[in-house]
């Protein structure tokens, strides 16, 4: 569930970058040589002055479920007994709940999609903005530049965000940018630089193989212009459209046109208070869900959602023009690798100094394929046995797999997708859950629902291995769990 609830960890401080990572430490053999100071690059080894704390898993209070009178809801963080595991060490396991009872899951491109019994097809399945708020990952800050490039073990590339033309652009103290002229020049994001990807810096010594391409992404940045003739646009370009964030004037909005057709536009614009030349103004710019969110200095702004089905997703993310048009089988384009987006900021109409950009990334669930993994503990029923064969697609991962849940069963998953053994891979429940509960695979029976994970009183506190006591938690991570 990292970094939403962190275990044994490592905690990483850079002196470089100032930055304090938690990197798991897990079952595997700790092994520095594979740390990074990743804000600066993943090919970047930590400098001799970094330093590494050892720190214990975080401590969590449970809100137990007196059903029917407290249920869980999606995208809960709940506790349950494992269904193959259900007794010892491993018994009691803690996933955020996706999938509800009646309703049929198929995971695209990293997000949930859900019919209901009473629908006709599936609806991606929204996350309520206080959990999107909680779960996003940082991908970079330009706050997190060395301090001492000189001292690193490789020679720093430099920031990822590239100005164009090059010659109106000047780099500022604390990694950011003034535009020297009022004429129109870009601010884009080098395809090359790592991420936006589902590259997990907690995975750093047990890392993943092959980083999805992640385009549910949250750009923030402060702008001060010195005109307030400025007008500043942010593009994503991916899934076959560009998706924009602008303002100018007295009027910001979003919008969405396919990349080859961008007269069929549709646009939502709200009016804002009036640019002042020298006062910041924050843009905080989401696309997550099959939904644009703009805030204007931390007040929402406008707004746009829309509503493609899994096979409209797959189509616009993985196939070519060609296929799209051809109408590929989904069943082939399932598991292919998306392809990174294009982001880009274009500016007019006034110089401007960016004091800040930072980008985050949103939970991504991976496509997978079952491995022995999901047979090591328990055989399937002989009515399940096709379910968790080997070499096929993971539950809810591919149309063949669509997970279709009974009456009292809910589907779960990891937040660390790259490492989680969740309800897409954990394969056929211990024999007494079959013969007792349920004998269904990949699913979480209602009888073992215990409650909903509520606040981390007790966080990863120090080891005692590491000069710590082992008693004082770290106050500032107290918090409550979205």
């Amino acid at each position: 569930m990292a970094p939403t609830l962190l275990g044994q960890h490592w905690l990483v401080e850079s002196n470089q970058t100032g930055t304090a990572t938690p990197v798991g430490l897990g079952e595997t053999r700790p092994d520095t040589s594979r740390l990074r100071d990743w804000q600066i690059s993943r090919n970047h080894g930590l400098s001799s002055s970094s330093t590494l704390r050892t720190r214990m898993g975080d401590r969590i209070a449970v809100v137990k479920y007196v059903r029917p009178f407290f249920e869980p809801e999606r995208y809960d963080v709940i506790v349950f007994k494992n269904p193959t595991i259900p007794f010892g060490d491993s018994a009691n396991y803690i996933k955020r709940l996706v999938g509800m009872p009646g309703e049929e899951v198929w995971i695209v491109d990293g997000d949930v999609f859900i019919k209901k019994p009473d629908e006709d097809r599936y609806h991606i399945a929204r996350k309520p903005v206080h959990v999107q708020d909680g779960v996003w990952q940082s991908v970079h800050d330009t706050r997190h530049q060395p301090v001492d490039p000189e001292r690193l073990v490789k020679p720093w590339q430099g920031s990822p965000w590239i100005g164009q033309p090059e010659s109106k652009w000047e780099q500022t103290a604390h990694g950011g940018f003034k535009l020297t002229t009022s004429g129109r020049a870009t601010l884009s994001w080098d395809r090359q630089a790592d991420g936006p990807d589902d590259w997990s810096a907690y995975n750093m010594i047990s890392p993943v193989r092959n980083a999805f391409s992640v385009s549910d992404i949250r750009i923030d940045a402060t702008l001060i212009p010195d005109e307030s003739t400025l007008q500043a646009e942010l593009t994503i370009e991916t899934r076959a459209n560009r998706f924009r964030f602008h303002v100018a004037n007295a009027v910001a909005g979003v919008s969405m046109s396919p990349v080859d057709g961008p007269e069929d536009v549709v646009t939502v614009e709200e009016p804002i208070a009036s640019i002042l030349p020298g006062e910041p103004i924050r843009l905080e710019c989401i696309h997550s869900d099959q939904s644009l969110r703009l805030a204007v200095n931390g007040r929402p702004v406008a707004s746009l959602d829309y509503d493609w089905t899994p096979y409209e997703r797959l189509a616009n993310t993985v196939a070519t023009p060609r296929e799209r048009e051809a109408g590929k089988a989904a069943s082939t384009l399932a598991h292919r690798l998306p392809d990174k987006p294009r982001i880009w900021w274009s500016f007019d109409g006034s110089a401007v100094t960016i004091p800040r950009i930072s980008m985050d990334r949103d939970l991504y669930y991976r496509p997978s394929m079952l491995t022995g993994m999901s047979r090591n503990w328990n055989e399937p029923t002989e009515q399940h046995r096709d379910a968790v064969r080997l070499n096929k697609p993971a539950a809810a991962t591919h149309p063949d797999t669509v997970v279709k849940l009974g009456p009292d069963q809910y589907f779960v998953l990891g937040d660390n997708s790259g490492r989680s053994l969740d309800g897409r891979l954990w394969g056929a429940p211990h024999p007494l859950v079959a013969a007792q509960i349920d004998d269904t695979p990949f699913v979480v029976p209602g009888d073992l629902l215990i409650g909903k994970a509520w606040i981390v009183y007790y966080p990863a506190p120090h080891s005692v291995s590491d000069g710590g006591t082992g008693l004082i938690p770290d106050f500032g991570k107290i918090r409550f769990i979205r």
